[in-house]
């Protein structure tokens, strides 16, 4: 079975005057991560699978040859933009002149821009917001991507500029004082055939998203780009560990989890289980509650529970420079980075 025969949304374009050997090395030490896996390589191809389909570079006519495969033209717009930030990082100046053979979308929104009309909203606890979105078509939002960016325009702007696909493919965005905030967010719940879908708002001072949620009207549009990031682990042993950032996409996970799963949660919040916020565990999975007074001593129970028990998938969302303790720590024992999923959901200032 060829790639094309289940991927049957694919794109090409070509890099002319780039020398192979030396691309694929550079493109290599790029994308060593989680994210992305090698599937083969030679002298002349190089095909790598991410989480939004696969990428495949051939040695072509003094040049460089990129085919695109992806399930759905969300996900084709996705592998896209995620693989010209790369090649733009990788080689300043090269992407502008790529030219794709979908060139129909060029000027028009991204699929994966999607719009939708506020239903619902339900207070969880102190500290949450559950917000019902209705749109017409989510069935792109599976369990392999559980994550989305909510685009929220500045407060007051009355002429919104959308993104839109540049002559290069790239999703372009408006920039100064019309440029959108796009932080991410979990899909909590869906519905696919109602078109429905919850997501949980974090309630803290000084968040764009925050204020909103405060003044939210049902029956108003919102925008949301997705779905990305990372999916529902496969696996019935886990250790994971989040702040309050994280609990919709712990919950979704957690709830997911085989009725067997062993393992254990751990989850840091202002009061504790008091939060108010609902998740639900396997009866083999451990649940524990622990305050915020050292934001550090959840990345510390993360390494520590990690090496004891190896074999367990290791999930970890919290503050950046706490993730990356956890990212060197799992690191520096060996850890598969196939068996961990490791993130920084915010910065703290």
């Amino acid at each position: 079975m060829t790639i094309a025969s289940k991927y049957h949304y694919t794109t090409e374009t070509r890099l002319a005057g780039v020398e192979f050997t030396t691309f694929s090395t550079v493109l290599r030490h790029r994308t060593t991560n989680q994210t992305v896996e090698q599937v083969k390589s030679s002298d002349t191809h190089l095909l790598l699978r991410a989480r939004q389909g696969f990428v495949r570079f051939a040695d072509h006519q003094k040049g460089v040859k990129i085919t695109l495969f992806a399930t759905r033209p969300e996900r084709l717009q996705m592998l896209r933009d995620g693989l010209i930030d790369t090649l733009a990082n990788a080689m300043p100046g090269m992407t502008e002149s790529l030219r794709w053979t979908d060139t129909s979308e060029t000027g028009t929104p991204p699929p994966n821009l999607h719009f939708a009309t506020v239903c619902h909203v339900t207070p969880l606890g102190p500290a949450f917001l559950r917000i019902r979105v209705k749109a017409d078509d989510l069935s792109s939002f599976q369990n392999d991507a559980i994550h989305f960016r909510f685009v929220l325009p500045p407060a007051g702007l009355q002429d919104v500029e959308w993104p839109y696909v540049g002559e290069n493919g790239a999703t372009v965005w408006p920039q100064g004082d019309k440029a959108l905030h796009r932080p991410v967010y979990t899909t909590r719940w869906i519905d696919h055939d109602a078109g429905l879908m919850d997501f949980d708002v974090f309630l803290h001072d000084g968040g764009r998203v925050t204020d909103w949620a405060k003044a939210i009207r049902i029956g108003e549009t919102v925008a949301f780009m997705g779905p990305g990031g990372g999916g529902i682990p496969q696996t019935d042993k886990i250790i994971a560990l989040a702040d309050e950032t994280a609990f919709p996409a712990i919950a979704r996970i957690a709830e997911s989890l085989p009725a067997h799963s062993t393992g254990q949660l751990v989850l840091m919040a202002a009061g504790g289980i008091d939060c108010g916020y609902p998740i639900v565990v396997p009866d083999g999975v451990k649940l524990t509650w622990i305050d915020p007074e050292d934001r550090m001593a959840l990345a510390e129970i993360a390494i520590a529970a990690s090496a004891a028990e190896p074999d367990h998938y290791l999930w970890f969302a919290a503050e950046k420079a706490a993730a990356q303790q956890v990212r060197e720590g799992y690191k520096t024992r060996g850890g598969n980075p196939q068996n961990a999923y490791i993130a920084g959901y915010w910065l703290s200032s």
